[in-house]
């Protein structure tokens, strides 16, 4: 991201009314309303962190978790779902 040199800066009651972040081909890349306490050169985001993934254990949990006696169908769905709520779990 290059330096940007089209924000608005806070005024003296540190109200801005829009501010603006453009990438190098100066298209914007992110608008937001009351930026009072952001200030140019603040990071605006957390980097995201390292991606967890499930043990073959935890797989193996999850699919025997679900109902077998339902139609194949439901089945596979009810273990992709369950699956998915481990991730989420792990990740959050």
């Amino acid at each position: 991201m290059s330096e940007n040199k089209n924000a608005k800066t806070p005024t003296d009651d540190g109200q801005v009314a829009h501010v603006y972040l453009f990438d190098k081909t100066g298209r914007p890349m992110v608008a937001w309303d009351n930026a009072k306490d952001i200030k140019l050169g603040d990071k605006l985001y957390a980097a995201p962190k390292q991606w967890v993934g499930l043990t073959d254990d935890e797989i193996d949990a999850a699919w025997r978790s679900v109902d077998y006696t339902v139609a194949y169908e439901q089945f596979r769905i009810d273990v992709a779902r369950a699956v998915e709520q481990r991730l989420k779990k792990r990740n959050t």
